[in-house]
């Protein structure tokens, strides 16, 4: 058995007893002691040191010294363990005073933060000399000094502005086929307008890409020919030249329209905003409407302008809920949250949309308020004319949201439009009021009038076969034949763009027997979602609208490779439908071997957005950065803060 250490001083003077350890023997007198116990946790030193006391005065004296130095050494090894932690304590608080080198990693990690701050959420520059600012900074690192705001206006932000430039430029020199959208604006304060483009483009990867290339500051006239001048000046210093250049989406201003003309860029009307041509002139022509909104105008405007109306109405909606009755009329009555009114912009019909639908869903709780308040309420007949407007325009609304989508693409216009023509034809009933007939029927026709020369155009025609949801569906027996030629002709092309640019030419018939994943995977989407749109009823009314296709013919000629393969995509049966609607690049991506031809026409026509709706975003931002505080912010610093805003989420923050 091993001998235990024994530490204390008290065993200078006794031995552990060699036959019984529970005992130790006095090395003075030799007398046996007990250890205080019979097991080894038991075992104490309190009778030994009592012995020694009693009859061994001077051994005794002797121990107890040496305890007591030994606790002295003890103490003072503490002590200085305790001064060597103070000093290094205070070295460390000493360190985290001292203010950043000029070159320190972490300095430079916060400017970056603070500039990527300003830009992002659209911050003034003298945010960093602000007092809340500076004080939360202090607190969080009172080591770093904020730089002033002009470094940040001119320093930080323009190195911020190149670096993502550089990345920008980079990713935009490898797109093969890169599509525009562009818009005008002007500055609330009138004092600058501006015209903006943007680019967006499908990689290598099938994955779509978007950029905001520019907002270019408008010296003169916004004149067709100065457009021009001013959209290809941005675009070849983007280098986007020649077949790499795609097509501008635009609204439908007389002065953008000739702008495309006089470059010689091709183009296509924003659908969003032809749509709000149609719906918006539609709702100034029936004096009952315009009469009706006009009331509800008036009515949020009411609220909108009080806030102890808002209370009182606030109220009224929460005793609403609270109450249960029996003859309510429909679901849309039993419930009343206390949802604020929407004031509508006229310039646009969906914004007027959303008042009356909002102000309907509020209707009771409106009724309520006018009996105790002096408001002009919506007549009973005005109610009911709101309900139908708003049917009437569900589907418009529909299409608004999903063209606004960032998937959105120029083949879902044909399909839209056809889509919404049936509906307003199939929703005509004898039983409804005059107004309401004419308001359709003079809906019918604008929306026809402004889209049916997009049944031959080139752009929306390709995208819409190669979206492989619609592909011929929507196209009456006499297009059908027009939208195979005009494929074709874009894929004879494409076909040898591809030749004369490299060696090879792959014939779709050695893949064509490959078997797609997609069906599998939409079919299961398909089960898993269900369509929701009031458009839905409608799309079965062109299932027989889709006809079989002339089969190809053994050649090698180029038509007859594009034939072969074109007829057999068109054979394939359409893919079914999913809410949300799937992006038709997913089909592609999974059969860019089966259709190779198809596949690179895919890439440049499903890249045309079916809407400008990204270029307005972007003047939306530059009005909130022209707020008061930067209401003088010269133009190159609003663009550099706007191309960073957009941009900086793009490059996700590395740069």
């Amino acid at each position: 058995m091993s001998t235990p250490k024994l530490r204390s001083k008290i065993w200078n003077f006794f031995t552990i007893n060699a036959e019984d350890e529970s005992k130790a023997n006095c090395d003075v007198c030799n007398k046996r002691l007990t250890r205080g116990g019979r097991n080894a946790r038991s075992y104490g030193t309190s009778a030994l040191i009592n012995h020694l006391r009693s009859f061994h005065h001077s051994e005794y004296d002797e121990y107890t010294r040496s305890t007591e130095s030994h606790k002295r050494k003890r103490d003072d090894e503490e002590d200085s363990k305790r001064q060597h932690s103070k000093q290094g304590n205070l070295d460390y608080f000493i360190e985290k005073m001292s203010p950043f080198g000029q070159n320190d990693p972490r300095k430079h990690a916060i400017t970056k933060s603070i500039g990527e701050m300003i830009a992002v959420d659209m911050q003034p520059f003298c945010l960093v000399e602000d007092i809340g600012f500076t004080r939360l900074m202090m607190v969080l690192e009172p080591r770093y000094k904020l730089p002033s705001a002009m470094h940040f206006s001119r320093t930080i932000i323009p190195d911020m502005y190149l670096s993502v430039k550089a990345i920008i430029q980079e990713r935009v020199d490898k797109a093969l086929y890169v599509c525009f959208t562009s818009d005008a604006w002007t500055s609330d304060n009138n004092l600058h307008a501006f015209l903006s483009l943007t680019a967006h483009w499908i990689d290598s990867n099938w994955e779509r890409q978007y950029a905001f290339l520019q907002l270019r500051l408008l010296e003169v006239s916004h004149t067709g020919e100065m457009l021009a001048a001013e959209l290809l000046s941005i675009m070849e210093e983007w280098k986007v030249v020649g077949d790499r250049r795609g097509i501008l989406v635009r609204d439908n201003g007389s002065n953008m329209v000739k702008a495309a003309r006089v470059a010689k860029i091709s183009d296509l009307g924003c659908y969003i905003h032809t749509l709000q041509l149609v719906v918006g002139e539609s709702l100034k022509t029936q004096k009952a409407v315009r009469d009706a909104i006009a009331i509800a105008r008036g009515i949020v405007s009411h609220f909108r302008h009080s806030s102890k109306a808002t209370a009182h109405l606030k109220r009224i909606q929460e005793s609403l809920n609270s109450i249960r009755t029996d003859d309510v009329l429909d679901v849309t009555d039993q419930v009343h949250p206390a949802h604020r009114l929407i004031q509508d912009v006229p310039t646009r019909w969906n914004s007027t949309y959303y008042m009356l639908e909002k102000l309907l869903e509020q209707k009771r709780a409106i009724g309520v308020y006018s009996q105790e308040a002096d408001i002009k309420s919506l007549t009973a007949n005005q109610w009911s004319l709101v309900d139908k407007v708003l049917n009437t325009l569900k589907p418009f609304e529909e299409q608004t949201k999903q063209a606004s989508l960032a998937s959105s693409h120029a083949g879902m216009i044909i399909p839209g439009v056809r889509l919404l023509e049936r509906y307003l034809q199939r929703t005509q009933n004898p039983g409804d009021d005059a107004w309401i007939q004419t308001m359709r029927t003079e809906i019918y026709t604008d929306l026809h009038a402004r889209f049916q020369h997009l049944m031959t155009n080139k752009t929306c025609v390709v995208a819409t076969v190669l979206d492989a949801t619609y592909k011929l569906r929507f196209f009456d027996s006499n297009e059908k034949a027009n939208a195979r030629q005009i494929l074709l002709e874009v894929a004879l092309k494409e076909i040898r763009t591809r030749r004369s640019k490299t060696a090879r030419v792959t014939s779709a018939t050695q893949c064509n027997s490959e078997q797609s994943d997609f069906d599998v995977v939409a079919a299961d989407s398909d089960m898993k979602h269900g369509a929701s749109s009031v458009l839905d009823d409608y799309w079965e009314d062109f299932d027989d609208q889709q006809q079989e296709h002339t089969a190809g013919f053994d050649s090698t000629t180029d038509e007859a490779i594009c034939l072969k393969e074109l007829d057999a995509y068109l054979a394939e049966p359409i893919q079914p439908r999913v809410t949300p609607p799937l992006d038709p690049i997913e089909y592609w991506k999974l059969n860019q071997r089966k259709y190779p031809i198809l596949a690179d026409c895919a890439q440049s026509f499903l890249a045309t957005p079916a809407s400008s709706v990204e270029s307005e975003r972007s003047f939306s931002s530059a009005s909130d950065i022209c707020e008061d505080k930067r209401s003088s912010l010269a133009s190159h610093k609003l663009e550099q803060l706007l191309f960073l805003k957009k941009n900086l989420s793009v490059v996700n923050f590395n740069y």
